[in-house]
């Protein structure tokens, strides 16, 4: 999900199957036909993102794919990944256009359930995400 102001939220990825991630669903981790020595096993934002130690390996996972379509395909500017610990996620901050306010997206797979409370709790963390990176 993404927050932009007065606009609908939209999704970081789009077309994706169950899970988010086409061919990737079981919720066990990276999908079985990607080795454990794959490219995105060594990228360094994906090492980062382990090492928060936040959510499990779908969440990761996840949230490296909408990382990596931010900056390849939208070509955002300084997006950094930030943990929640106490919502288990990973967040991203960034600007879509250089010099802009800051936006955060909250990368979910689609089978997560997010209730109000839920919601809500994520969008006051992540107003607090944007005050520390103003």
């Amino acid at each position: 999900m993404e927050e932009r102001g007065d606009s609908e939220p939209t999704p970081g990825c789009s077309g994706l199957g169950p899970g988010g991630v086409r061919g990737f669903g079981d919720g066990g981790g990276a999908p079985s036909w990607a080795p454990e020595d794959a490219w995105m096993g060594t990228h360094p934002k994906y090492l980062e993102m382990m090492e928060l130690d936040i959510g499990d390996a779908t969440q990761v996972y996840v949230a490296f794919l909408v990382y990596l379509d931010l900056m390849e395909s939208k070509s955002w500017h300084e997006v950094n990944c930030v943990g929640l610990p106490e919502l288990q996620l990973i967040c991203l901050v960034g600007t879509e256009i250089e010099g802009e306010g800051l936006q955060t997206v909250v990368p979910t797979p689609i089978t997560a359930s997010l209730s109000h409370n839920r919601i809500r709790e994520i969008l006051k963390a992540s107003r607090k995400l944007q005050d520390y990176f103003s």
